[in-house]
């Protein structure tokens, strides 16, 4: 499966924001001014969309996050349980690169996600910016919605593509979001998580640790008190 990339749109002469709740949290392979440790209100980080071009293939397709908004959740899934926060990193991108930046960015994201602009929150509640963030609508072709607990975790243990194994990615996260949001815990991640080290138990998938130097630079972000900066430059303003 082949999706068109989204087209992320850029204001000329302006530094944009950007904000990750998924590997652009923890795999950062683009140029940034500087960046802090946020959420946004009124979504559920979901491990319900396919993977067909990077943690799985077109025939057997892997699962990675996307964003479900607390309204259509209700509307199509039933009330859930835990708050609506979804804790991320926002990264400013300078004007003189954003092009470039997003340019990749919209290539890495192309398998059904678009660009919207949301505002981050810090952790007193005060807005840090408005940034573009890439969400994979439930409406998008390679979305593949809710499944229970154990099916998720099977492909997650299972799956394979381009980019290495589904379980990597899922690990990866589940460490990058226990780092900055110790206090706020992910209790889709901690349930998936559960299952998937004790399906990889059983089926003898070894399970890596996260690498050192990941944690230190996010665990350096989370000291340095990041958390609260006054607002910055509001992209389209």
């Amino acid at each position: 499966m082949q999706i068109e990339a989204p087209r992320t749109h850029i204001p000329d002469g302006q530094d944009v924001w950007v904000f990750g709740y998924g590997s652009l949290v923890w795999k950062v392979d683009f140029t940034y001014e500087r960046r802090v440790v946020g959420y946004v209100q009124g979504f559920h980080r979901r491990f319900w969309q396919g993977s067909h071009d990077h943690r799985g293939t077109s025939t057997s397709p892997g699962r990675v996050v996307t964003l479900v908004a607390s309204n259509e959740y209700r509307q199509k899934f039933g009330n859930v349980s835990e708050g609506d926060r979804c804790w991320g990193v926002a990264y400013l991108i300078h004007r003189d690169t954003a092009r470039d930046v997003f340019g990749h960015l919209d290539h890495r994201e192309k398998n059904g996600y678009s660009s919207e602009v949301v505002d981050v929150f810090g952790s007193d509640g005060s807005t840090l910016c408005s940034a573009a963030v890439y969400i994979a609508t439930t409406e998008n072709p390679a979305f593949l919605g809710p499944a229970s607990t154990s099916d998720i975790a099977h492909t997650l243990v299972h799956s394979v593509g381009p980019s290495g194994r589904n379980i990597d990615y899922f690990i990866n996260l589940c460490h990058a979001v226990g780092i900055i949001s110790a206090n706020h815990a992910d209790e889709h991640l901690v349930e998936l998580e559960a299952a998937v080290r004790g399906l990889a138990g059983v089926d003898g998938v070894v399970i890596h640790d996260f690498e050192e130097s990941a944690r230190m630079d996010l665990q350096g972000l989370v000291d340095a008190g990041v958390l609260g900066l006054p607002s910055p430059p509001v992209p389209g303003q």
